[in-house]
This record gives C-alpha cells, structure tokens and sequence, in this order.
C-alpha cells in the first residue's frame, strides 16, 4: 500500500476510532510500525492536520509492538493443538483455517494481554535505555 491509498482509506478509520476513545477522556496515541506508507511525508502531515499524535517507532524494535507477542503465542497455541496443520497445511480449506485462527485468538488468557499492556512502558524504557539497541524483551 502506498501512503496516498493509506491516508485515503486506512487513517479515516484510525481518525473514527482515536474520537470515539476521546470521547471517553482518553488520551490515545497513534503507534503504527516503520511501513514506508506509514514513515511518508503525507502520512505525517496528515496525522498533524487531524490533531493525531504517534509514538516515533524505532527501527527493529518489534518488542514494542505488543501484537507480534500475542501472534506468537496464537502460532505456538496452534502448532500445539493443530500439529497436523503443520505438515498438511495445503489441504486446510479456508473456513478451517479460519475456525482454527478464531479458536487460537479465544484462547490467549486475558491475563497475558494484560501483562503486555502492563509491561509496555518498561519496553519503551528499555529500547531508550538501550539507545534502541537489543532488549530483555
């Protein structure tokens, strides 16, 4: 995706859902990853002309991206209870697999998620502290 289409139909939802957040008093930041759509001149500018702030994302810090956690326990959690998925992947039809995906996003405890929540200050510290260099996490 380029940033034109990005800013086009991609940030309007972002927009919708940072007012609907706000609306409860929250204060929401924008975090998106190093995409060059997200990193582009037009992203940025129009992120500052809708009053949507972000956190400057470091360059290979996916520890601070606290989904790529939760995708990794989803795939680990799937090649436990599916292991046959593995080795026969081609013959998984589309809705099993998404079954299978459904089932592995019901699993993950609340309790993990709300760990990495927790957590995320002391990962933002750490990548600081590290200049973003490598973490614990």
């Amino acid at each position: 995706m380029n940033s034109a289409g990005y800013c086009e139909h991609i940030l309007p939802l972002v927009e919708s859902y940072i007012e609907i957040q706000s609306r409860d008093g929250l204060r929401v930041f924008f975090q998106q990853d190093g995409a060059a759509c997200h990193r582009s001149y037009e992203t940025r500018e129009w992120l500052l002309d809708h009053h949507i702030y972000w956190i400057a994302w470091p360059p290979y810090s996916p520890d601070l991206n606290l989904i790529e956690h939760v995708w990794k326990w989803m795939k680990d959690w799937i090649q436990r209870n599916y292991w046959q998925a593995r080795y026969d992947a081609a013959k998984l039809s589309l809705p099993e697999l998404r079954r299978i995906i459904l089932a592995a996003w019901e699993a993950v405890p609340e309790s993990f998620i709300e760990s990495l929540l927790n957590s995320w200050w002391s990962r933002c510290q750490a990548v600081i502290d590290a200049r973003g260099g490598p973490t614990k996490y």
